[in-house]
């Protein structure tokens, strides 16, 4: 059980390794809809100047 355990943890740590994008790197232009109904897309929060954070928890 411990094997198993001690395994699945070495797992989860490495599938950082396989990330797509590092810091620093261009992404893709997309858009979705907030909860307001109104569409938003990265490049047009580039273009007016907007800070722009993405965080996806681990909810495991």
């Amino acid at each position: 059980m411990k094997k198993i355990v001690i395994l699945a943890f070495l797992l989860l740590l490495s599938s950082s390794a396989f990330a797509v994008y590092q810091v620093g790197d261009v992404v893709d232009n997309f858009s979705w809809t907030d909860s307001n109904g109104e569409t938003h897309s990265i490049y047009d929060l580039i273009d007016a100047q907007k800070a722009i954070v993405f965080f996806w928890g681990g909810t495991g």
